[in-house]
């Protein structure tokens, strides 16, 4: 269930650019309603009476502030239906990413007075030295008000900044259940750039009830600072930014191959593991001694051993479907079967 966090809107009917505050709030109300549950009902039906209070008036919002949660859900859409139209809200769904509602209908762009600040940290209670990538914006932090936690570094940053803002609207993962696990929950952003703005759209259990706006200038520069920070990196993690930046993907990939994750082994912190997919049958793991060398060190031995054929290479593998016994068809003679 998503987690909302009470973020002030300015209290009067209309928005520092002209947006319509008792529009969004009616608007963001009914976005979050679940016909088919009844979730949010209650919310709803007090954003009308709210809206009243508010300024915005029509026959059908008097009824709708009216309702019941007891009343059917469908009759409760119709209502949300006619006091739109006599609005001149929008349907839910239908005002592009980075605009809000005006004042008396229709839709404006939104301003970048939003602040964005990013945090690499430990996850908490972790021993195994997780980290995570938190969001401030106007100070307070988003991700636990979402799903729970941040995104690892390397799900953001590494290889390339996700976060970094193009003119094509593109949707980035950014917290997870606080259990690690993305998609256990979830909250994502849209993310584009808009000329001199930058903008951020919810999604899935969002944070806050509206989207954020950032001066572009300053959403780079907070952007590219926090990449460009290392100072929170483990040795282990040094090396694996320097894999996971210099690997050779796309030959990688002409053998089948993608790259899964990477971290000293569980088992035996003196060994650095790379894990690749393999066509979705196979994970094949790959094992570099430490032997005291610097992460540098280490991960340019690590590339170099990836670009050679995957049958030259020492490496172990485990099939994810159970009934295949065999090793998969690129291995070598020092391939062996991975225990666990």
């Amino acid at each position: 269930m998503a987690r909302f966090l009470q973020v002030p809107w300015m209290m009067t009917g209309v928005t520092e650019n002209g947006g319509g505050f008792a529009e969004q709030r009616l608007y963001d109300a009914v976005a979050q309603w679940n016909v088919e549950t009844g979730y949010g009902l209650a919310d709803l039906i007090h954003s009308a009476c709210q809206a009243l209070v508010d300024g915005l008036d029509s026959p059908t919002l008097r009824e709708l502030a009216g309702a019941s949660v007891n009343d059917s859900s469908w009759d409760i859409r119709d209502l949300v239906g006619k006091s739109f139209e006599e609005l001149g809200i929008p349907c839910p769904g239908t005002v592009p990413p980075g605009f809000t509602l005006a004042s008396g209908g229709g839709v404006v762009r939104r301003p970048g007075v939003d602040s964005l600040r990013l945090e690499v940290s430990p996850v908490p209670g972790d021993a195994g030295g997780g980290f995570q990538v938190q969001v401030y914006v106007n100070g307070t932090e988003m991700t636990s008000a979402g799903a729970g936690l941040g995104m690892d570094p390397y799900d953001v940053l590494v290889p390339t900044n996700r976060l970094a803002a193009t003119p094509e609207p593109r949707t980035v993962a950014i917290a997870r259940c606080e259990c690690g696990v993305y998609g256990c929950g979830s909250t994502d952003v849209i993310i584009v750039r808009d000329g001199d703005l930058v903008h951020w759209d919810w999604s899935l259990e969002v944070p806050m009830m509206r989207g954020v706006s950032f001066a572009a200038a300053e959403y780079d520069a907070e952007v590219a600072r926090v990449a460009a920070d290392h100072s929170w990196e483990t040795p282990e993690r040094t090396a694996g930014r320097h894999v996971l930046t210099d690997m050779d993907r796309d030959r990688l990939l002409t053998y089948g191959l993608r790259p899964s994750w990477v971290a000293n082994d569980y088992g035996n912190q003196e060994l650095f593991r790379v894990a690749l997919q393999l066509d979705g049958d196979y994970q094949i793991f790959v094992d570099t001694p430490w032997h005291g060398r610097r992460p540098g060190e280490l991960a340019d031995e690590v590339c170099a051993t990836l670009a050679l054929p995957p049958s030259a290479w020492h490496a172990t593998w485990h099939a994810i479907i159970p009934t295949i016994a065999k090793p998969p068809k690129i291995a070598g003679p020092s391939w062996r079967p991975a225990r666990f």
